[in-house]
């Protein structure tokens, strides 16, 4: 199996100059994807990468009825080792995106065309090849991000018609498919069976597979723990085989207020009810959902491209993508932003979780770029993360090394916390363990702290301090800190630039530690030579932490007034993120 590398939407004259891309699949684009996916923050490039088919942005399908995007074919039959020409045209001189599918639903090619004077053409080569070829009919859509235009050829043997023979059986971990493309072609109601909640869909003779809205209506009405489950086979995983759903039925899961959860084997996703947004479709209309989590060749090359400038990752051989499609007719719509985030799980083998340290471990976006941090958490030998939108993500891990922590009784916490992106060196090199920190950098290391266990919504907050400058590196931390009721200030000044003390960090991370959700009582008296010198209104705070394990002093005082270093928080920090992460 194969795939395609990235490219971006405006590719450079070099690329261009390569010519066109075959492979069977590509992973979609993400033009709105920022680590963490956070409101505001800047954008990545689109990309074409490996494995599923590419998910061009459209406008709603209303919008395709004056479209001025024009797609001709110069054959609608041809041989394997002929070729076939492709051109239009189009407004403007900007980039067209073409892709072939070939009857078993991967993608048999993905070019970007150059616009010039409002025209396009690209000659595209049939491999000789039965396994790069497969007879039947191949669907061509291009796109420009706007609009769209289709056509269909079949690539069949001399005497002018595919082979079909209709007494071989569809294999499901590898469907013949030979009947045209059955895009917007109608579910019959029965399709699949229902046991209580969870479905099993059934294997259409064009090899995909279906479940029908009768089906989803039983589902639903025995359904108790608030989802339904769909599971599919695992050769349907590895294989990247469609399934397809009514638009029904996901209004009639949305009206339940019931979640969607697909499962394969080892790998689970749920689709929260209302994650899924709605399109603007046609009757019949159906929602395609891929699966693909093989760590092919292509995918390797891919995560290695991403890997290249990033000499501290290590891949760990787990990949996954997930493609979600509406389609009405020869008309297809590409969801990229879900609603709602997803939550994805992959239980990994024996073999995978004895190779994968889970103290470095993560999940990452990649598109042949530098890898985008999605957090991820491995317990229990699974691996869980969020995601608003689907792309290409692998587990990776990140062996961050600074020089002047080598033996440093810090290290494996600070390495850890930097695997999580919580903290960072000075420079590539140092971290400076023993260096004491500011109000601000605290403020910073803990709200990143906060953001990555999830357990809150981190608010859009106005900056209370005086003192705090807008264009600060640490000025949104802060508001945000203050706006949960984590940090405060002496009379409108937060004191940015003051070195914080130990008693100060430790009412700061109790604070942080209950708006986490993390239960941190008082049960015992302090055992500190020096806690007459803590002052009264960190007293409470620095009992509950020393009671829960937060905090040890030096094993018999806690030096209250001492400047906090950071070899200290990031000792702290690790003690305040739950088990397990």
């Amino acid at each position: 199996m194969s795939a395609a590398i990235p490219i971006e939407s405006k590719l450079t004259s070099s690329i261009h100059s390569t010519g066109s891309l075959t492979f069977p699949f590509s992973w979609p684009d993400r033009s709105n994807f920022s680590n963490g996916e956070k409101k505001g923050r800047n954008p990545v490039k689109k990309t074409i990468a490996s494995l599923l088919a590419l998910l061009f942005i459209l406008s709603p399908l209303s919008a395709y009825a004056a479209s001025s995007l024009t797609l001709q074919l110069s054959a609608t039959e041809v041989q394997r080792g002929g070729t076939i020409l492709l051109s239009g045209t189009a407004s403007g001189n900007g980039d067209i995106v073409v892709k072939i599918v070939n009857p078993k639903k991967a993608v048999f090619h993905i070019d970007v065309l150059t616009v010039s004077e409002g025209l396009y053409s690209a000659q595209v080569a049939i491999p000789s090849d039965e396994a790069a070829a497969p007879y039947g009919t191949y669907t061509v859509v291009a796109g420009d991000g706007t609009e769209s235009a289709t056509k269909t050829f079949a690539v069949v043997q001399n005497g002018g018609n595919p082979p079909v023979d209709p007494t071989d059986p569809v294999d499901p971990s590898n469907p013949v498919i030979t009947t045209p493309d059955s895009s917007g072609k109608e579910i019959p109601s029965n399709s699949g069976t229902a046991s209580g909640s969870v479905v099993q869909p059934a294997l259409s003779e064009d090899g995909r597979y279906l479940v029908g809205s009768d089906t989803i209506s039983k589902a639903i009405a025995q359904a108790n723990a608030g989802s339904v489950t769909i599971e599919l086979p695992e050769s349907a995983v590895q294989a990247g085989t469609v399934l397809e759903l009514p638009a029904e039925a996901i209004q009639a899961l949305n009206g339940n207020s019931l979640d969607l959860v697909l499962t394969s084997n080892n790998r689970t996703i749920r689709l929260p009810a209302g994650a899924i947004p709605a399109a603007s479709v046609e009757d019949g209309a159906t929602i395609r959902l891929v699966i693909q989590a093989v760590y092919s060749d292509e995918v390797q090359a891919l995560v290695n491209q991403s890997l290249a400038a990033a000499k501290d990752y290590k891949p760990t051989g787990v990949a996954i993508a997930v493609e979600i499609e509406w389609v009405s007719g020869d008309k297809t719509v590409g969801v990229h932003q879900l609603d709602k985030p997803a939550v994805v799980a992959i239980k990994l083998t024996n073999e995978q979780a004895k190779l994968i340290s889970a103290n470095l471990a993560g999940v990452y976006y990649i598109d042949g770029g530098a890898p985008q941090y999605v957090r991820g958490t491995l317990e229990g030998g699974t691996f869980t993360f969020r995601t608003a939108h689907f792309s290409l993500y692998s587990i990776l891990e990140y062996a961050k090394t600074f020089s002047d922590l080598k033996g440093h009784w810090s290290e494996n916490s600070v390495l850890g916390l930097a695997a999580k992106h919580i903290v960072s060196g000075v420079d590539d090199s140092r971290y400076e363990p023993n260096r004491s920190i500011t109000r601000a950098e605290f403020a910073v290391m803990l709200m990143r702290t906060v953001d990555w266990t999830e357990q809150v919504d981190i608010p859009d907050a106005s900056n209370p301090f005086k003192d705090v400058a807008a264009d600060r590196y640490y000025t949104e931390q802060v508001a945000q800190a203050s706006a949960l009721g984590i940090v405060s200030g002496y009379e409108g000044a937060f004191r940015p630039n003051d070195r914080i003390t130990r008693e100060e960090a430790v009412v700061a991370l109790l604070r942080a530690a209950k708006v986490i959700g993390r239960d941190v009582t008082s049960t015992a008296e302090l055992g500190f030579a020096d806690a007459g010198k803590i002052s009264s209104w960190a007293l409470e705070a620095v009992k509950a932490a020393s009671s829960s394990g937060l905090i040890k002093g030096d094993g018999t005082q806690f030096h209250p007034g001492n400047p906090l270093s950071r070899a200290e928080i990031a000792v702290m920090i690790e003690r305040l993120l739950p088990t397990g992460s």
